[in-house]
């Protein structure tokens, strides 16, 4: 029974930290913190895949790998909670790592030199190794000891472990791991006591696994803003399917018990890659996108014909479009103004089919060359022009990811002719209609702030709730926020950021779901930072896509921070944001 439960403890710690290792990767890079985390749970993966094999084919030679092992994910756990003390404090304890990481270079190189072979009490492998004298297995001893000690210290020095749900993870984390090296100090205390090693190694794994979890919990949930669900059910189907090819490998293949880690090695590594793979993508499709809408919104707005060429070509090539076109209402027709793979620039093009939004496609096919589906621009319920696109390249249909970012550049183009028309006119009419303007996106890139205080606001509100950081964060600086300490500006940023979604909320009381779309920036923002409800459920709550999402929160984001700009100037004179509270 005790054999049984050594090695169920060992699989599980194996298949557990080879997931999570590949898990964090996936949803974390290119965090440093991630990686770091990433690397140190590789490295245990590899440690407890040694040891379980270790029971059935003992190699005692191998010893000192499994050593060099656990020094490394140490040293990586060091370091993660390293990078979490504020600069002043890493500057002031960098001697510390200095002497660690030195002290680790010697225990790697002297158990790579000597190899040495542990010895077990009662010559079995399910109790706590006994280590000699020797110099390979002092320095070993103390580098472990001492790089326990430095993390725990650099978590208990640090601020925000005391306040934030992340920092309390990394603390029981710490603990486990210290309740871990207090075990084997004390086995060595008696050596005539048998110590279960599995005690140990649930030790080992619980702290290694909670660190998963904790940076986990910041990257996936809060940086990501993944969908609270996708751990669970990512590690429950991993799980079952884990376990399934054990039970065929067991009853139908008749495969032993010292190759199960093997093969649950290559169930976890398989099917994490595709994941893996997957979410690269995605990120690489997402990627595209932003490149789009920078291209987009650096274009010099003066050079207007010229910009929609090359938006339009943009906008086709990334959602695979086979055609496009631009064309505005010149009178009594509609003109050409930007073409690809269709009709030429300054040709005359037939009405598009009414719609009375334009949010969705009509179906334009074999009106105009290569063009099946238009998207129409309006001014007070007037066609002014639209944008046409072809059938996408080697698919039978459009994504709703490129359907919205085809609305998307509708938008801009609706901003370009925006421009145009009221360019001759006098800038009091101008400002008037433009106020009076339904769209959103319009009304945002044409007062489009500095992208740097835009990011400033946005990380701010990502961290809403942890007011330490706020209060440390370039936005309380930029803000000039009162406060004798970081902890109470942070606090009066927070406040700040509060007015400045309450500015976005519509007059009234807050409408029964389905929204109406004036509510829309404010409702995101709200739910999505003060409420802190997952994007998934405020989408289904708003009932609309994914790329509308993003743009509605992009917008919103821009209108908070030009709320504080304005805000700021207005208090100028006073250096101080009090009369925004």
């Amino acid at each position: 029974m005790l054999s049984l439960l050594s090695y169920f403890v060992v699989l599980i710690s194996m298949s557990a930290a080879m997931w999570l290792a590949f898990y964090l990767f996936a949803r974390g890079f290119p965090s440093l913190l991630a990686l770091q985390t990433t690397f140190a749970l590789t490295a245990m993966a590899i440690f407890f895949w040694l040891t379980y094999n270790h029971f059935f084919n003992p190699l005692p030679q191998l010893n000192y790998v499994k050593a060099i092992l656990l020094n490394v994910a140490m040293a990586s756990w060091y370091e993660v909670t390293y990078r979490l003390l504020e600069k002043n404090a890493q500057q002031k304890w960098r001697w510390m790592r200095y002497g660690l990481y030195a002290l680790l270079s010697l225990s790697i190189l002297l158990l790579f030199l000597y190899k040495p072979e542990s010895s077990r009490r009662f010559d079995d492998e399910l109790y706590v190794a006994q280590l000699d004298g020797s110099l390979p297995n002092v320095v070993y001893s103390l580098t472990q000891i001492g790089l326990t000690v430095s993390l725990m210290f650099n978590l208990f020095i640090g601020e925000k472990i005391r306040f934030t749900p992340q920092g309390r993870l990394f603390l029981a984390a710490s603990f486990c791991i210290a309740l871990a090296l207090v075990y084997g100090v004390v086995s060595l205390i008696f050596p005539t006591v048998p110590f279960l090693r599995l005690v140990q190694d649930g030790l080992v794994f619980s702290g290694f696994f909670i660190l998963g979890l904790s940076v986990l919990r910041h990257q996936s949930l809060l940086e990501r803003r993944t969908v609270f669900q996708d751990f669970p059910l990512t590690l429950l189907v991993i799980a079952s399917l884990a376990l399934i090819y054990i039970f065929l490998a067991s009853v139908f293949f008749q495969v032993q018990a010292n190759v199960l880690a093997s093969l649950i090695g290559v169930v976890v590594i398989t099917h994490s890659v595709y994941d893996l793979t997957r979410e690269f993508l995605e990120r690489y499709r997402a990627k595209q996108e932003r490149q789009f809408r920078k291209m987009v919104l650096h274009t010099d707005l003066q050079e207007s014909q010229t910009y929609l060429q090359n938006a339009l070509e943009a906008l086709c090539l990334q959602i695979n479009a086979s055609a496009g076109l631009v064309a505005v209402r010149e009178r009594e027709h509609f003109a050409v103004v930007a073409s690809n793979n269709s009709i030429s620039v300054n040709s005359e093009a037939p009405y598009p089919p009414f719609s009375d939004t334009a949010t969705h496609l009509v179906s334009f096919s074999r009106r105009i060359k290569n063009i099946q589906w238009a998207s129409s621009i309006f001014d007070d319920n007037r066609q002014i022009a639209f944008v046409g696109i072809g059938e996408p390249i080697h698919r039978i249909d459009y994504s709703s990811g490129e359907l919205d970012l085809l609305q998307e550049f509708t938008d801009y183009v609706s901003l370009i002719l925006s421009i145009s028309t009221n360019r001759k006119e006098n800038q009091e009419v101008f400002q008037s209609k433009y106020q009076t303007a339904t769209a959103n996106v319009i009304e945002a890139l044409s007062h489009a702030p500095d992208e740097t205080i835009v990011k400033m606001t946005e990380e701010g509100l990502r961290k809403f709730h942890d007011y330490i950081h706020l209060g440390q964060s370039p936005l309380a600086e930029w803000l000039n926020a009162p406060g004798s300490s970081h902890i109470e500006r942070g606090k009066k940023v927070q406040a700040i950021l509060r007015n400045g979604i309450e500015s976005l909320r519509p007059s009234g009381e807050r409408p029964e779901e389905p929204l109406p779309r004036d509510w829309y920036n404010y409702a995101i923002l709200y739910d999505a930072y003060i409420k802190g409800v997952s994007n998934n459920e405020v989408m289904a709550r708003l009932y609309v896509s994914e790329g509308t999402f993003h743009r509605t929160r992009r917008n919103a984001v821009r209108g908070v921070t030009r709320w504080l700009i304005e805000k700021k100037i207005s208090i100028a004179s006073s250096k101080s944001m009090t009369n925004v509270l």
